[in-house]
């Protein structure tokens, strides 16, 4: 029996940082492309993952799709492994809502 899309994705967590920012981000592109409810019941550890992550959890992203914006923290380290500059880098992520499983 396939397990449906709300399974697979309580059993993997996506790799998300834990930043409240980017939670709240992303919340508002949700609200406004779908409902205010939907946002409300947004988890990030389950409800978005990169293009790749899908991919890995055997979805693929809907064609014509638009990812929801939102970025990470980058810290680049010198040899001694002392951070020596942090940067955000810009990512997209998919909502469970456009994406499908990968039939085999």
């Amino acid at each position: 029996m396939m397990k449906s899309i709300k399974e697979i994705v309580k059993e993997e967590p996506s790799p998300w940082s834990g930043s409240e920012t980017t939670q709240n981000l992303v919340r508002s592109q949700i609200s406004q492309r779908w409902t205010k409810e939907e946002a409300e019941n947004f988890d990030p550890k389950y409800d978005t993952r990169t293009f790749r992550g899908w991919r890995e959890q055997n979805y693929f992203v809907n064609k014509n799709e638009k990812g929801l914006e939102s970025f990470v923290l980058i810290e680049k380290k010198d040899a001694q492994g002392k951070i020596i500059k942090k940067y955000n880098k810009k990512i997209w992520l998919f909502h469970r809502k456009q994406v499908s499983p990968i039939s085999n």
